[in-house]
């Protein structure tokens, strides 16, 4: 991930290891499919990780992940955590079908 995503995405306690039957489940078992589903939608998601927050939303997740956290990612343009792309990829890849969880609950698990 390293190779395709900033550092700064690289956060959190989350295992890749959940990821494996989620990828798997949609015929992606090799790194070279896994390189090339992330690559083909980096730019995408790095504008919905950079995605401005409206004021109630900063206050909301001011208030659910700390000061400290969220000025950090408005400071440097982040959010979600190298497992969160993944997913997120896989929601737009195959859409409705891959989506596994509340994108809030992502942040909050750094997945």
């Amino acid at each position: 991930m390293r190779k395709i995503f900033p550092k700064k995405n690289d956060y959190g306690e989350a295992s890749f290891e959940e990821l494996l039957p989620e990828l798997a489940r949609f015929g992606i078992k090799t790194r070279g499919r896994f390189a090339a589903l992330m690559t083909h939608y980096r730019k995408r998601l790095m504008r919905i990780d950079s995605e401005p927050l409206d004021a109630w939303h900063e206050r909301y997740y001011r208030a659910e992940l700390g000061d400290q956290f969220v000025s950090d990612a408005l400071r440097r343009q982040y959010w979600f955590a190298y497992p969160a792309l993944v997913r997120i990829a896989l929601e737009l890849e195959f859409g409705d079908e891959a989506v596994t969880c509340d994108r809030f609950e992502l942040l909050l698990k750094g997945t």
